[in-house]
């Protein structure tokens, strides 16, 4: 063991040495250590060597000796040795496997080949263990999920729940991340077979929501871990959320969410966000305001995507007074709202009649530099006109001209920038000192400055007229 003096040369050399002085007959750590010690410098040639000197020299080679050398083997891809040594360790060695080896084999079989060729045979050394620990079950569970046998993996799980064996934490992130991917796939489309053609065909089409028949098994495998006192990964429980919420089990997801909340994983934040999202969507209304309280009570900071889904939801239903609320919560919260706030606020307001608020909010919209959908900027204006309001119009319309001019002339569109100034003087509407000076800057970065200069010229001599 003190090959960091002698040298690698030296060791090896004095290990040969030693082992014709002894015949080769070491005690298990020795071999083990060699083992190791070979198979970290990848000379795998010599690693086996190694078990069929001592062994042929009626030394002892154990289990833990057999098991270094497959899990070396299996780590750089040399499966098909590995699965040797694994098969003649009896004829050859005269070693019986026990669980360490066996774990060694499934992790090479499920962990570290790819094809899946060789899932039946992993499924089979499985099936040859006495009594599975908990590594050989995670083992074949993340093989079996990794390969789509989803089928195998939840009878496999029910057989390692009976028997009292908590599972690798590895291996409930696979079984719940593969099965909720399976459901978000079985949702996505679907065949149908088309009969009533001169040729029958197939094609796929858009299905709604996902496959239930998935999420379920992840959903008990969720509680049975719990039970245990076992979480899933911050991911998994993400998947898991997501998947119940897109097939409107939201109240399933809810229970989930406040049985994570109370071990204050990182994941809570985006859980709430999800949920929420989906309460909304489905309408949900006093468990939303339930559920919201509850992230308030806690010190949560919502993010935005909650503050729109609420609101959202509150001005479909027509509760103007509440969505109010819940804007003026989410300014003193110091969230910023964004277009969609906005639009869902102006739309409410405006089929509500309100035109000095869906007004108020419009000219904060484009003070914030939002640029409204063109249904939203002839909502308001149809409600100003019908109320009899045409200055208040003639300034909405300025203010958005000026804001669309400032922003091709910030992007670079000098063309269009030229042509939006010129409609603006047409219709008697001149942008103020600080627009001008960007549409100087942008024509003057392109070296146009001229073009700007005469346009710009037009506009004053106007101004005087």
């Amino acid at each position: 063991m003190n090959y960091k003096q002698l040298g690698r040369s030296k060791a090896l050399d004095f290990f040969s040495w030693a082992g014709f002085q002894m015949g080769f007959r070491f005690d298990d750590c020795v071999v083990e250590y060699m083992a190791d010690f070979l198979g970290r410098r990848k000379l795998f040639d010599d690693m086996k060597c190694l078990l069929l000197t001592v062994s042929s020299h009626k030394g002892r080679v154990s289990c833990r000796a057999v098991s270094i050398c497959i899990r070396f083997l299996g780590r750089q891809g040399r499966i098909r040795e590995a699965l040797c040594t694994f098969e003649e360790m009896e004829s050859k060695f005269g070693c019986k496997p026990d669980n360490l080896v066996y774990n060694n084999v499934l992790y090479v079989l499920c962990k570290k080949e790819s094809s899946g060729h060789l899932i039946d045979f992993a499924l089979a050394v499985f099936r040859r263990i006495e009594s599975p620990d908990t590594y050989s079950y995670g083992n074949i569970l993340v093989g079996l999920c990794k390969f789509g046998r989803f089928e195998t993996a939840i009878e496999v799980f029910g057989d390692m729940c009976k028997s009292g064996v908590v599972p690798t934490r590895s291996a409930v992130n696979a079984l719940i991340g593969e099965l909720c991917s399976f459901s978000a796939k079985e949702g996505a489309v679907g065949k149908v077979r088309v009969r009533n053609s001169c040729r029958n065909f197939t094609i796929l089409v858009p299905k709604v929501g996902g496959n239930s028949d998935a999420i379920q098994p992840a959903v008990g495998i969720f509680w049975a871990v719990y039970k245990v006192g076992l979480l899933p990964s911050t991911f998994a429980i993400i998947q898991l959320l997501s998947g119940l919420c897109q097939l409107g089990k939201v109240e399933e997801a809810v229970e989930i969410l406040k049985a994570v909340e109370g071990k204050k994983l990182s994941c809570v934040g985006e859980g709430y966000c999800i949920v929420m999202k989906a309460l909304c969507s489905h309408g949900h209304v006093e468990i939303t305001s339930h559920m919201f309280g509850r992230m308030l009570s806690q010190g949560m900071k919502p993010k935005l995507a909650v503050y729109n889904s609420i609101i959202c939801m509150l001005c479909k239903l027509g509760n103007l007074d509440d969505a109010g609320s819940v804007f003026k919560m989410m300014n003193k919260n110091r969230c910023l709202p964004d277009s969609m706030t906005y639009s869902a606020l102006i739309h409410a307001y405006g089929g509500a009649k309100n035109w000095e608020a869906s007004y108020g909010l419009l000219i904060e919209m484009l003070g914030l530099g939002y640029s409204p959908h063109f249904h939203t900027y002839r909502l308001v204006d149809k409600i100003l006109r019908e109320n009899g309001q045409m200055d208040t119009c003639l300034k909405l319309e300025r203010k958005l001209e000026t804001q669309m001019l400032q922003k091709l002339c910030k992007d670079g569109q000098l063309e269009a920038a030229h042509e939006k100034l010129k409609s603006m003087i047409g219709k008697g509407f001149h942008p103020p000192a600080y627009v001008r000076h960007s549409f100087e800057n942008a024509f003057r970065r392109y070296g146009k400055l001229k073009i700007a200069q005469e346009l710009l010229r037009t506009t004053s001599e106007t101004d005087r007229t």
